[in-house]
């Protein structure tokens, strides 16, 4: 018997036409997606069952907080240093394809503010990876072959834009040159 669907925001490329799907601040090429996790994919609400649930999109993308927190518990997390030590980003990764539902959890700036800092900007090309960085003193675009790179390496891409992280928001900044 299979688990009960769990509803999900998660992030997601614009060109996928996700049927109920919310913008974001400031991006162009990235949306908010609901629906539903099934254990083993995500998969969009279509518009019929939307309105049946009757919920305002705030008060879904509250309902949904919980597990963007479960889904960030779950990722495989590596610190990417210099040759002085210096931590330079964090790469978030989950074999479930879930990187894009866990970045919106509430916990995950207080999660990096030791290594990181209190201001967070964030890469998400993939479902399954993504990247934080420190807001100061931080060079971003010398990783936009690495974004570049795991943006296409996927068949479930998200997105190529990059995201001020705050409090479980986001707003687009930018994005990443080819």
């Amino acid at each position: 018997m299979s688990a009960e669907p769990e509803f999900r925001v998660w992030l997601e490329a614009k060109f996928m036409g996700a049927p109920v799907s919310n913008p974001i601040e400031h991006a162009k090429k990235t949306v908010k997606v609901a629906g539903v996790w099934t254990g083993s994919q995500l998969t969009p609400f279509e518009k019929k069952d939307w309105a049946k649930l009757g919920l305002p999109w705030t008060a879904f993308e509250s309902k949904t907080r919980a597990a963007a927190s479960e889904d960030f518990q779950k990722f495989q997390i590596s610190f990417k240093r210099d040759n002085r030590k210096v931590i330079e980003f964090a790469e978030l990764n989950s074999n479930e394809g879930l990187v894009c539902s866990g970045v919106l959890a509430g916990e995950l700036g207080e999660k990096f503010e030791d290594t990181l800092g209190e201001g967070l900007l964030l890469a998400v090309p993939s479902r399954f990876r993504a990247f934080l960085f420190p807001k100061l003193g931080s060079d971003v675009s010398k990783y936009s072959d690495l974004v570049w790179s795991a943006y296409r390496e996927t068949a479930y891409p998200v997105s190529v834009e990059l995201f001020e992280w705050n409090k479980g928001n986001i707003r687009a900044i930018g994005v990443f040159d080819p």
